[in-house]
């Protein structure tokens, strides 16, 4: 039950600072509104290489503390971060290597794409009532 109430309170950070994030790089770069979603994606990456990076042996970051900051605020932040980790640990993965890396990553961009395109097409294709 603890874990999953700091997931919830670090989710909830992380949603609203991947807000504010995106309102305060909209005012500041207008011409690229999408400013906001890189750089959480490159800092929630950062962040997550970073945790995940410390050896869990040195117990330099607690369970509860991995499980706040990672699962909750990077997750509320930024999903990016998770695809990224799982692409690398894939990638380093001794019996896959790389190309089941790459296929995980180039499998979620294509069907992200696909289903984002997909979902728009069938909602503006969808007879009204």
């Amino acid at each position: 039950m603890l874990n999953c109430l700091l997931v919830a309170i670090g989710g909830a950070i992380g949603a609203v600072l991947r807000y504010q994030v995106a309102l305060t790089m909209k005012s500041m770069t207008p011409a690229y509104a999408a400013s906001g979603t890189l750089l959480v994606n490159v800092v929630g990456s950062f962040v997550i290489g970073y945790c995940l990076g410390t050896a869990p042996e040195t117990k330099t970051i607690s369970e509860s503390a991995r499980l706040f900051l990672i699962v909750g605020v990077m997750g509320g932040l930024t999903t990016f971060s998770s695809l990224t980790h799982e692409t690398v640990s894939l990638a380093r993965h001794p019996d896959a290597g790389y190309s089941a890396g790459l296929v995980h990553l180039v499998a979620n961009i294509v069907f992200g794409l696909g289903a984002v395109w997909l979902g728009a097409w069938i909602a503006h294709e969808r007879p009204s009532t």
